[in-house]
């Protein structure tokens, strides 16, 4: 699978697809930590945090996420790479106009994706209130077998930092 939902507590550092565990498994039990329902209510006026829903589909070349993001501009979204090219983090936010006043919505999410996509090729397009990202699937490569030489004798001695940097400059 090519995402996963990011989940920052996790035991595993926060990425998902971890080969058969359930997620699940790790968390408390329903009712143990729950939040009450007095805490959560939000009044009109208030920011309010949404969730747009979202779509997941790919095949064998190619991995596509679609999220509602409906009267979201695009000069009003932020979509990131964290991680290192891992979890892709979208985020956002817009304004209602009711009677007398403005209502303020915003979503942030999270979504771990897959090795297997080439991140440096994600591509967003905005349409019609759905925000359709896409990443093309990397080249499967056949296992590569490489035999390492075993050479006699002291080994290298391990290169201090400044070494290293002196080592560069000589070879630039």
């Amino acid at each position: 699978m090519s995402l996963g939902l990011w989940n920052p507590n996790s035991v595993f550092g926060g990425f998902g697809g971890l080969g058969g565990f359930d997620e699940d498994f790790f968390t408390m039990p329903s009712g143990l930590m729950d939040i009450p329902p007095s805490l959560t209510r939000f009044k009109e006026d208030t920011m309010r945090h949404s969730s747009p829903r979202y779509e997941v589909t790919e095949n064998d070349k190619q991995f596509r996420l679609a999220v509602d993001v409906p009267g979201v501009k695009p000069d009003h979204m932020k979509i990131e790479l964290e991680n290192n090219g891992r979890v892709l983090h979208i985020s956002g936010d817009r304004k209602e106009k009711t009677d007398s006043s403005y209502k303020a919505f915003k979503f942030d999410n999270r979504f771990t994706l897959g090795r297997n996509l080439d991140t440096s090729k994600i591509e967003a397009h905005l349409s019609d209130g759905v925000l359709v990202l896409t990443a093309p699937k990397m080249e499967k490569l056949p296992p590569i077998t490489q035999k390492i030489e075993i050479l006699q004798g002291d080994p290298p001695a391990l290169m201090d930092v400044e070494e290293e940097k002196k080592t560069v400059e000589k070879a630039e």
